[in-house]
């Protein structure tokens, strides 16, 4: 059985490792992802939904982890795990649909040279197919996912990393793509989207928190703090640069 300063080292470390990789992408990964994302193309709406089911993947093997002493099964209840996986999948939906070139053709497709038909398949079909490929996530998070990972599990804290870093990387993705839609805009929108961007990303980080610390313990409190703090600064770089 792991002794309590070993399990909290095994649990705070992947995080903070995850993190501190986060904010060093924010200074030289970033620009290189904000000029990628600059101009829709098919290759980044590829590169989002590629990023999207790694994403999922790493929710799923967090949901796998057993709680430790003190930790907690399920952090919300269903309804509201499915609103917020909901609330992902409907801004992940749009980011694909903006790279596609929805939003920039939309107001210009002449429906006449389409035809009935082919006005359904562009204005109905198609976003309902980005949808429905976003709401993998409902599965993920919402749906009841049986806990086999233990503590003891000696690849638990080199999962956890990857998971928590691969969640980073499409924080990344989401906030490269956000730049180009927000930068140079009133400061009024920084808190609304620093309150869109914890709807988004908070809900992994607390379920990674509570299944592997006590409740309002010092670990809990430092990974939260150091969310936070990638949040804070990543969306500082929208706004200021």
């Amino acid at each position: 059985m792991m002794k309590s300063r070993d399990l909290s080292t095994a649990v705070i470390f992947p995080a903070i490792l995850a993190d501190f990789l986060a904010i060093m992408a924010l200074f030289t990964v970033f620009p290189i992802l904000v000029e990628r994302f600059s101009e829709p193309t098919g290759m980044n709406a590829l590169i989002l939904s590629l990023g999207f089911l790694i994403f999922c993947v790493a929710v799923y093997w967090l949901r796998r982890l057993i709680p430790v002493p003190g930790g907690k099964d399920e952090w919300l209840p269903r309804g509201w795990r499915t609103v917020l996986a909901v609330f992902f999948a409907l801004t992940m939906s749009l980011a694909i649909a903006w790279q596609l070139g929805f939003f920039e053709s939309g107001p210009v497709v002449d429906t006449r040279e389409l035809g009935e038909g082919g006005s359904a398949v562009y204005f109905v079909f198609a976003p309902g197919a980005w949808l429905g490929f976003a709401l993998i996530y409902v599965l993920v998070l919402a749906f009841t996912v049986t806990p086999r990972i233990e503590a003891a599990n000696s690849r638990r804290g080199v999962g956890a990393f990857l998971s928590l870093l691969a969640i980073n990387g499409m924080f990344l993705l989401l906030e490269s793509q956000a730049y180009n839609l927000f930068a140079g805009r009133s400061f009024f929108w920084l808190p609304v989207a620093f309150v869109w961007f914890l709807g988004l990303f908070l809900p992994p980080h607390l379920l990674y928190i509570t299944r592997t610390s006590e409740q309002a313990s010092p670990s809990a409190y430092l990974l939260l703090g150091t969310f936070l703090v990638v949040v804070a600064i990543g969306t500082m770089r929208i706004f200021i640069g």
